[in-house]
C-alpha cells in the first residue's frame, strides 16, 4: 500500500451550496500530482493530471487556470502507483466498478486511480458558475453534456469508502481529459477498447478545513445528505 490524499474542505459543504475558493491552485498543486475537484464558485470540472491543472467548462472546452485562481473544494493525490492492469473490451462504467470492487482491492481504503487510453464513448459533464446559495442539487439541473466518441485520454479519480460520507463522495468519482488536453470533465459514463488502469491504496488522508473566518456560518453539515448526493452524482 501507498499514497497519500488531501483534501480541500468539506464536501458537503459543496452540498450546501458554498462555493467560494479558499485555496489558490499553486497551493494544491504543492500537495501531489493528481487531483479531481471543482473551480471558485463551480465554475467547471478541475483535474490535475502530471501536476498540470485542466479546467473543463460549459463551453466544452479546456482551460489552463493560472496559478492564484482558487478552488472550494479538491481531492489531491501524491499519485505513486503501485499496481497495474490492463483493461479491454469494458462495456460502461458500471461493469469496471464491479470488476474491480468485487475481486481486486479492499473497499475499505480509499483508492486513487489512472485509466489512460481509448474510449470509444465518453459521457462527461459540467457546470457553470454558480453563486453562493445555490445547493449542489439544484446547480445541476443546469449542467451541460457532452458526448465524446473514439477519444484517447486520461480518466483520473478516487474511489472513496463508505466512511467518507459527509466529507467527501463514497463511490467512484473521475474526471477525464483528452490526450490533446482540449476536452473533458466529470465522468458520466464510457467504454474502455484497450486502456492501462494504474492504482494506488491510499493509508494517509488530511483534511484541510477552510480557515476563512465564518465561513460556516449558517451551515447545517449534519444533516443527511444522502438523497442530495444522489441526485448530484447520478445518472449512472
Amino acid at each position: 500500500m501507498c499514497g497519500k490524499i488531501t483534501q480541500i474542505s468539506l464536501f458537503s459543504m459543496l452540498m450546501c451550496g458554498k462555493y467560494d475558493g479558499i485555496v489558490s491552485v499553486r497551493q494544491m498543486k504543492s500537495h501531489g500530482n493528481m487531483a479531481i475537484g471543482t473551480m471558485d464558485m463551480l465554475d467547471g470540472e478541475m483535474a490535475m493530471v502530471d501536476g498540470v491543472v485542466y479546467q473543463a467548462r460549459t463551453d466544452g472546452k479546456v482551460r489552463l487556470p493560472g496559478d492564484d485562481e482558487t478552488i472550494p473544494f479538491g481531492t489531491i493525490a501524491d499519485f505513486h502507483p503501485e499496481r497495474s492492469l490492463a483493461v479491454c473490451d469494458v462495456p460502461s462504467f458500471e461493469v469496471l466498478e464491479k470488476e474491480i470492487d468485487s475481486s481486486l482491492f479492499d473497499r475499505n481504503y480509499p483508492l486513487a486511480i489512472r485509466i489512460s487510453g481509448h474510449f470509444p464513448r465518453m459521457k462527461v459533464r459540467t457546470v457553470g458558475r454558480q453563486i453562493n446559495g445555490v445547493s449542489l442539487a439544484k446547480a445541476v439541473d443546469r449542467e451541460v453534456h457532452f458526448e465524446l466518441v473514439e477519444t484517447d485520454g486520461d480518466l483520473i479519480g478516487f474511489r472513496m469508502p463508505g466512511f467518507a460520507r459527509g466529507f467527501n463522495a463514497p463511490g467512484w468519482h473521475l474526471h477525464y481529459v483528452d490526450s490533446a488536453r482540449q476536452h473533458g470533465g466529470h465522468v458520466v459514463n464510457f467504454s474502455i477498447s484497450a486502456a492501462e488502469l494504474l492504482c494506488c491504496t491510499c493509508t494517509e488522508l488530511r483534511i484541510l478545513l477552510p480557515e476563512k473566518p465564518g465561513i460556516f456560518a449558517g451551515l447545517d453539515l449534519d444533516r443527511d445528505f444522502s438523497a442530495d448526493l444522489k441526485k448530484a452524482e447520478a445518472e449512472r
